[in-house]
């Protein structure tokens, strides 16, 4: 009887486990198929695409302008560096904290508003902070659109685009896979790079370059209200 038992409850075990199988087959199974997808939408492009001449460049669209504008303005009224504060009388802390503050407020504005990405004739070129990253063709694998409207390019994470929630609600382009299906056709057809190199025109720069610009309406809203 303890026998029939035992072998009752391992069917029973081997059973949940098959099922748990089947949960996972079931995601490779959706895997695949965006995969087949994706393939099959690439190989149309590739089809339909010309070799380009000048540099291509993806940037930031009026939408991202002006979340970034809406941005700034809550920083204006909300300011780090509190409107009729004694700036003598702060702590060390006190300072570092609100630089820090005002560091990352600043870079979000650059990261919604300033965002750019040249692919040329070397390889693609992503913003950082400080720098730029020059990630040579070999270099990038792929790009892959993620939900939220960025892009992997290699191991960097660029955009934003519209989300794509947003953007089927808005029956708006998808810019976000657009742009990582054209960068993946180029790393796997050479002939669709461009033949150019990047210009003064078209070149990417580091996100720091644009901090000016708001610590300038910063100061400005200060001094008006000092």
């Amino acid at each position: 009887m303890a026998r029939r038992e035992t072998e009752s409850r391992t069917g029973d075990s081997g059973g949940g486990s098959g099922g748990s199988g089947n949960g996972g087959g079931g995601r490779r199974e959706r895997r695949r198929a965006r995969a087949r997808e994706d393939r099959v939408r690439q190989e149309t492009l590739v089809a339909t695409t010309a070799p380009a001449d000048a540099p291509l460049v993806w940037g930031a669209g009026v939408g991202c302008r002006v979340l970034a504008t809406l941005w700034l303005g809550q920083l204006v009224l909300l300011s780090p560096f509190a409107y009729g504060t004694d700036l003598a009388g702060l702590t060390a802390v006190e300072w570092l904290l609100r630089l820090w503050t005002l560091s990352v407020a600043l870079w979000i504005f650059a990261r919604l508003g300033a965002w750019r990405v040249t692919a040329d004739r070397d390889g693609v070129a992503v913003p950082r902070l400080f720098t730029v990253e020059r990630l040579p063709w070999d270099e990038v694998g792929k790009a892959v659109a993620r939900r939220d409207g960025c892009v992997h390019v290699g191991s960097r994470i660029t955009g934003p685009f519209l989300p794509v929630p947003l953007a089927r609600l808005l029956r708006r382009p998808d810019g976000a896979r657009a742009m990582a299906d054209h960068l993946t056709i180029m790393v796997r057809n050479p002939e669709l790079r461009p033949t150019e190199r990047a210009d003064a025109r078209t070149r990417v720069r580091p996100y720091a370059v644009w901090a000016p610009l708001p610590l300038a309406v910063l100061a400005a809203a200060h001094l008006l209200t000092g």
